[in-house]
């Protein structure tokens, strides 16, 4: 199935220690080439988790198959979300490359 692509930018704070109480820091990561249902469903999930985190896993696995610039497949991606960890998720669209969703 061939679906647009978008892109997930996640801004995530690392988890403090105890033996290390320190000012928390950000980071940001964005991930390319996901499909635009997975990508639906990571915010939805954020969204889910942030305003009722008793009805879903604070950690979740999604799979999915990348495509390059040029809508070839790449490799399946697997990424590990810790909802705990992450201060903003966000979805932009890149319609121009289709990716093919493995089910």
């Amino acid at each position: 199935m061939n679906e647009p692509a978008s892109t997930v930018n996640i801004t995530f704070q690392s988890p403090t220690r105890a033996s290390r109480p320190s000012t928390p820091s950000f980071h940001h990561r964005n991930l390319e080439g996901v499909p635009e249902s997975t990508a639906r469903q990571m915010a939805q999930d954020f969204t889910t988790y942030q305003h009722e985190p008793s009805t879903i896993s604070e950690k979740k696995l999604y799979t999915y198959q990348s495509a390059d610039q040029n809508g070839a497949l790449d490799d399946e991606c697997l990424v590990a979300l810790d909802f705990g960890e992450i201060v903003t998720l966000e979805v932009t669209h890149s319609p121009t490359v289709p990716v093919r969703e493995e089910a």
